[in-house]
């Protein structure tokens, strides 16, 4: 895939201890025109956040907080990018952990950097749509956001009154509003919006 100058407007957070691996994606990423930044741990990182647009390529196993407990605190405040997770001992447990917390993919050292440059565009590309998404459930109630928990996993009005402690036609208010606040012109569709929030690392099954 070319460079492109769009890729000037975002920045690659690189998050990992060797100093080797960094450097190289460092050079990588900016020959593609995109900008850089480097860090050598997950603390490091976190000093220096800010609303930079970009996508975090993190280490998964590093001294001190590793990649995991990095996403989770990002997660926890809020501050969210595309992350794309690298690893030189990928387990299967890991990997749907990074997955479950929101990142966008789990690549296994060694990798060719074409292939990490591929899933990096096409991350942000889709992130786009996942800041929709986001934006639009921020803008719901809490109990909005319970009835919304209730509706994707297909129960009636009743059960989700009774399930709420509410009125069956307060209920209904709110599943309406849940409709026209997340753009969703059916249930189909709204169970469809549900991956794209996966960066709040919402578990829709325990939500009450």
């Amino acid at each position: 895939m070319l460079p492109t100058e769009s890729n000037s407007n975002q920045t690659i957070f690189i998050v990992d201890d060797d100093k080797d691996i960094r450097e190289f994606l460092i050079t990588f990423f900016e020959m593609n025109n995109f900008k850089t930044k480097g860090f050598s741990s997950a603390k490091d990182y976190i000093d220096q956040l800010d609303s930079t647009p970009g996508c975090l390529v993190s280490d998964i196993l590093m001294p001190g907080m590793d990649g995991i407990e990095l996403l989770t605190h990002l997660n926890k405040i809020e501050h969210l990018r595309p992350t794309i997770f690298i690893t030189g001992n990928a387990n299967i447990p890991t990997s749907v952990e990074s997955i479950k917390l929101g990142a966008v993919d789990f690549i296994e050292k060694p990798f060719k950097a074409e292939v990490l440059l591929a899933k990096v565009q096409e991350a942000i590309e889709s992130f786009e749509k996942n800041l929709d998404a986001i934006s639009h459930y921020k803008n719901l109630t809490q109990k909005e956001q319970q009835v919304f928990a209730c509706m994707i996993k297909g129960s009636k009005n009743k059960i989700i009154a009774e399930k709420l402690g509410i009125t069956t036609s307060t209920t209904e208010k709110h599943r309406a509003a849940v409709m026209n606040k997340m753009r969703a012109e059916s249930l189909v569709a709204l169970a469809n919006i549900v991956p794209l929030l996966n960066p709040l690392s919402i578990d829709f099954e325990t939500e009450s």
